[in-house]
């Protein structure tokens, strides 16, 4: 069971998840230490502790914090699509080619740290409610809404299929062009019929 990092001081918390942020892309993730990152941020170890748990708390709050910003950019860039299942495979070809390129998510899922990545994120608190964020747009057309427990397997199968797709590009690198068809294809069918959505064809 881990604890959330919780400090009052945003000025330490940047620095703590900063310092972790390099080391991941430094030394990989699981090979970083908590002494690593309070090295890094110029406090003591069993002040790292005492305040911001171990590398796994501060694991979480990192990748939450590096999320919320993709999932900003995202909705920046998604603005003025208001089409459901285009937004949501256009979303996912964003986060999908951003995991990759940004530093501290590459370092995450795009390397050999991708499965101990994975086993944590999958169960993220934080990351669940920034991707239910990003979800909720589609379900609120609905006529009849949808039930939570299905939202959840909803959020928690679109996630497992981004993190898949950037830590396993497939055989030969799948390009967008590829994914997009993809996801048009298998996907949205899929999700249209669950939400009770007009499928492209029908729109």
């Amino acid at each position: 069971m881990t604890r959330a990092v919780i400090v009052t001081d945003p000025a330490a918390r940047n620095a703590v998840l900063s310092s972790a942020a390099e080391c991941f892309v430094r030394l990989g993730v699981s090979r970083t230490t908590a002494a690593d990152i309070a090295r890094g941020a110029g406090i003591s170890r069993a002040t790292l502790y005492r305040r911001y748990g171990g590398t796994v708390e501060i694991f979480h709050a990192v990748l939450a914090r590096e999320s919320e910003q993709m999932s900003a950019d995202a909705a920046e860039l998604l603005a003025s699509v208001t089409d459901p299942s285009l937004r949501l495979v256009e979303g996912m070809v964003f986060a999908i080619r951003e995991v990759q390129r940004r530093p501290v998510h590459a370092a995450l899922f795009s390397t050999g740290d991708a499965a101990w990545s994975a086993r944590r994120a999958i169960r993220a608190t934080s990351l669940r409610r920034i991707s239910e964020d990003a979800i909720r747009p589609l379900v609120d057309v609905t006529v009849a809404g949808l039930a939570e427990p299905e939202l959840g397997d909803l959020v928690d199968w679109i996630l497992r299929l981004i993190i898949s797709y950037a830590a396993v590009p497939g055989p030969g690198d799948l390009d967008e062009a590829t994914i997009r068809r993809q996801l048009n294809r298998l996907l949205v069918p899929a999700v249209t019929a669950l939400l009770g959505l007009a499928t492209p064809e029908e729109i």
